[in-house]
């Protein structure tokens, strides 16, 4: 009986660790949302501080694809302060689900979720390695379709675009990195337990 309770409790407080790093992934996105627009509405007004971080390399670095799609939108005739605009929208927004990144690797010191779930681990995994392949395709002169970042589309549309695109691979890999660290958990924990 006191076993079970044990038992009990260890799955539930598991289910609420879980629940609070889902959370947290949540919020992490709706930050990097909020950001995104407050800069973006900053920046149409301020399209010089907009250039200004697009002229860093280490800030457009942030977002492995701007530096080559700057090349792209500036041989395509898009306007400079709206190419500047989007460069340096996708840069804050994978900066924001960046820190997330680094809170989620120092906060596994003291989670203790052991919760086992392997379809997430799988549907994590496919989201991760589908949007890095759909994130790190150059931006397209062409006209676009539903997934494509286009110099035929409206700085609004592609940063929207944008933003799913990185919000979708960082939220793919925060989720497979919890899971991946809960299945150790349960793996060296149940390994003790047979000592």
């Amino acid at each position: 009986m006191i076993v079970q309770t044990s038992s009990d409790e260890k799955k539930a407080t598991s289910d609420k660790e879980m629940r609070r790093q889902l959370w947290a992934l949540l919020g992490a996105a709706l930050i990097a949302f909020i950001a995104a627009t407050s800069a973006y509405i900053f920046f149409l007004f301020h399209a010089d501080v907009a250039c200004y971080l697009a002229s860093n390399s280490i800030f457009m670095r942030l977002w492995p694809r701007n530096l080559r799609d700057a090349d792209i939108l500036l041989g395509a005739g898009y306007p400079v302060a709206e190419s500047c605009i989007l460069l340096s929208m996708r840069s804050i927004t994978s900066a924001v689900m960046l820190i997330y990144v680094f809170y989620l690797f120092f906060s596994q010191i003291w989670v203790k979720d052991t919760k086992y779930i392997p379809n997430l681990i799988l549907i994590s995994a496919f989201l991760t390695f589908g949007y890095l392949y759909t994130s790190m395709k150059e931006i397209s002169t062409e006209p676009a379709s539903i997934y494509s970042i286009s110099t035929h589309s409206s700085v609004a549309v592609n940063l929207f675009k944008s933003y799913v695109k990185i919000c979708g691979l960082y939220i793919g890999f925060a989720l497979f990195t919890q899971r991946m660290f809960a299945l150790f958990r349960l793996k060296y924990n149940t390994g003790r337990g047979r000592q």
